[in-house]
């Protein structure tokens, strides 16, 4: 009986359960249906808007968030690392001249008359009208001490400024020493070496001057780059030279035996000739009241000339001017001991001449 009466409660139990299920699916679908006709009333346009409408864009760290969905997109692909720069930098070209250099004075000092007298002389002399001339394998001649010579050179080129054979720079010196080189080189050796003064400017538009001293006179240079003008070779053309060239005829086309020169008793012949037997050994040495006179023999004229030093106190070398005319060496002035040297290095030979009285 107790069974019985479980087993209905349980049922009655199942159909209550049965019916609750199947009021929650009527009303679930009800409400679907609702759900889709209001769907269906709405207008087309704002499905359409619904639709469309873009996904909110997550800002970068640090971006203002203000306006980032308000601005229009852009498909844009990001460049590969091997193509940012594609295009070639374009190198600066300089078409002024540099500007002046940079005065810790802003101002101009005032010139007296006499020295307003002296620029104005100083600008006739550097800007007279004397014109170089052109001499062998287009060298630029220009008169020394009549102008100022302007020197035209350019960036990567090298001129050259040839002084007279046998002089010797002393020291130069450079209005911009930045940005013009001056380098020395040689030709040629022993009496007949010549010094060359390499210019070389690093720009183009530089102007300046230089200042070459040597053992026999100065330079005063302008200096003048373009961009590629320039003077090859310059060299210069001396008023010394001309009465150097007719002493020595005079001394040629003069015998011994004229009344201006020292008579044969009048000579000195005191002097002994020591050292190595080269070729150019002297044959006889002698001199005057004022000068001393070296013979060479005729093979001087096809081997190298020797080098002449006088010495001094304590064997010091000494400077002495001296010219050859054929084959002897006519020395400005009586000395007691002097050495010929000829070849260089391990073959150097020396000859030693000595005044014995």
């Amino acid at each position: 009986m107790r069974n019985k009466f479980i087993l209905s409660i349980s049922a009655f139990a199942l159909i209550l359960y049965s019916s609750a299920q199947a009021g929650t699916s009527r009303t679930n679908d009800s409400q679907n249906r609702a759900s889709r006709a209001s769907h269906s009333s709405r207008p087309q346009s704002a499905r359409t808007k619904a639709k469309a409408s873009p996904r909110p864009q997550v800002p970068a760290i640090g971006a203002s968030t203000k306006s980032i969905n308000d601005a229009p997109q852009a498909n844009v692909t990001p460049p590969a690392p091997d193509s940012v720069v594609t295009e070639p930098v374009a190198i600066e070209r300089r078409t002024v001249p540099p500007p002046p250099a940079n005065l810790m004075s802003g101002r101009n000092a005032t010139l007296t008359q006499r020295e307003s007298i002296g620029m104005a002389m100083a600008r006739n002399y550097s800007n007279n009208h004397v014109m170089p001339t052109q001499g062998a394998e287009g060298v630029i001649v220009f008169p020394f001490g009549e102008t100022m010579p302007s020197i035209v050179c350019a960036p990567l080129i090298v001129c050259d400024i040839t002084l007279q054979a046998g002089e010797v720079v002393n020291d130069i010196n450079v209005g911009d020493a930045v940005r013009w080189r001056l380098t020395p080189a040689t030709s040629g050796s022993g009496m007949g070496t010549t010094t060359h003064v390499i210019v070389k400017p690093t720009d183009a538009a530089l102007q300046t001057n230089a200042i070459i001293t040597t053992d026999r006179r100065t330079y005063v240079l302008k200096l003048v780059s373009r961009r590629t003008d320039y003077m090859a070779r310059i060299s210069f053309t001396y008023g010394d030279d001309r009465q150097e060239q007719w002493r020595n005829y005079r001394e040629r086309v003069t015998p011994l035996g004229n009344t201006n020169m020292p008579s044969q008793s009048a000579l000195n012949f005191n002097y002994s000739i020591t050292g190595a037997k080269p070729r150019w050994l002297p044959t006889r040495v002698y001199s005057d009241s004022n000068k001393t006179y070296i013979e060479f023999p005729e093979a001087v004229a096809t081997s190298e000339a020797p080098a002449l030093l006088v010495l001094g106190e304590g064997h010091q070398e000494q400077l002495v001017n001296y010219r050859v005319i054929g084959t002897r060496y006519i020395v400005d002035k009586i000395f007691d001991r002097a050495e010929l040297i000829g070849g260089t290095g391990n073959h150097q030979t020396k000859v030693t001449i000595t005044r014995r009285d």
